[in-house]
């Protein structure tokens, strides 16, 4: 389970079973200067009475903002996915409960409403232009035991690639993020919100900070604001690459991917599709299993290449995919689910 956890270097495949953060090549290292810190020390100033910690049930911690002066709230969807009920706390520690408008499970961006009762000073969002690289940061969050506090750093890169289940474009960051964080504001050097706090990692050994971008999100944040859920889509299965080793063993041509299992209620277990299994037959082992070829008839040799394309349809969505099956080469057809793991 990730909820108030930020995402960091989740291992495996298929469901949230994830992926390693790919390691990419790294920026060169750059500082925060004297000036640019001093600035950003004077825009958290002004936003942080419109900073929040959110407090959940069951028990955990996470950051957001108001967005609107009625009390609407954005923070990362992994906050408050599955949470019974949660509650907003701002910097002059008012509580309000919150309820839950909208969210993207894509982006891991969501909206709440907190029960306000007068108007409250909000963050202007950015999303006419994203941070550039080298450009200066800050972060308000809730971590280690602090509330509402300022994180600084750097842009790395606008591009990384962190997660298959994940917006493929997020922004690396030098800022020192810690579980707690998820969901705060990332401002720029003029108090506008670019960002949202969602992930951390270490590729190549680096520390790095992930963050979902707003740029050109207008229309996604006004269908969440008027109440849609976006949930991932899933056809219900771990993936594995076959590599040179593994085609040899299995005696199959190095193409397409491997279904290694599948999760239980998902679409490829309702459609007949098969996991990975050992049995015997006459004193030898005989291995069984499907390997997916094609998707809508696009061909698929890469796991991450694969899970992407799942994810840019919708729950509900229906796909064709072609599977060799021993001898055979079947077309199965499945309508895309939410998690099928997921309770409540």
């Amino acid at each position: 389970m990730r909820r108030f956890w930020l995402l960091a270097l989740i291992i495996g495949v298929g469901g949230w079973l994830a992926a390693v953060i790919q390691a990419q090549p790294l920026q060169a290292p750059r500082v925060l200067t004297p000036e640019a810190r001093a600035a950003l020390e004077r825009v958290y100033t002004q936003a942080l009475p419109a900073a929040v910690r959110i407090e959940t049930v069951p028990e955990g911690t996470g950051s957001g903002f108001f967005i609107s002066a009625d009390g609407l709230v954005m923070t990362a969807y992994h906050v408050i996915e599955g949470a019974r009920s949660f509650r907003v706390i701002n910097s002059k520690n008012q509580s309000f409960s919150a309820e839950l408008v909208g969210y993207d499970e894509f982006r891991d961006i969501a909206i709440l409403r907190a029960g306000v009762e007068e108007p409250m000073q909000f963050l202007p969002l950015e999303t006419g232009s994203g941070p550039r690289v080298g450009e200066p940061l800050l972060a308000i969050g809730n971590s280690r035991g602090q509330f509402i506090a300022p994180r600084y750093g750097i842009v790395n890169t606008v591009e990384r690639d962190i997660f298959p289940f994940f917006n493929s474009i997020a922004i690396s960051t030098t800022i020192p993020l810690a579980p707690g964080d998820s969901g705060g504001p990332v401002l720029n050097l003029a108090g506008r919100v670019v960002a949202v706090v969602v992930a951390i990692g270490q590729p190549n050994g680096v520390f790095e900070s992930y963050l979902s971008p707003l740029q050109g999100l207008d229309e996604v944040i006004a269908q969440l604001r008027a109440g849609r859920k976006r949930d991932v889509p899933y056809i219900g299965v771990q993936l594995f690459q076959i590599d040179d080793e593994t085609a040899a063993a299995l005696r199959i041509p190095k193409e397409g991917v491997l279904i290694q299992g599948l999760l239980r209620g998902g679409a490829a277990e309702q459609a007949g599709l098969r996991g990975f299994a050992i049995r015997r037959e006459n004193g030898r082992e005989v291995y069984e299993f499907d390997v997916i070829l094609e998707a809508d008839g696009r061909p698929f040799n890469n796991v991450t290449e694969l899970q992407r394309y799942i994810r840019s349809k919708e729950v509900g969505d229906t796909i064709v995919l072609t599977v060799r099956r021993g001898q055979q080469i079947l077309k199965v057809e499945l309508q895309l689910t939410p998690n099928p793991t997921r309770r409540g």
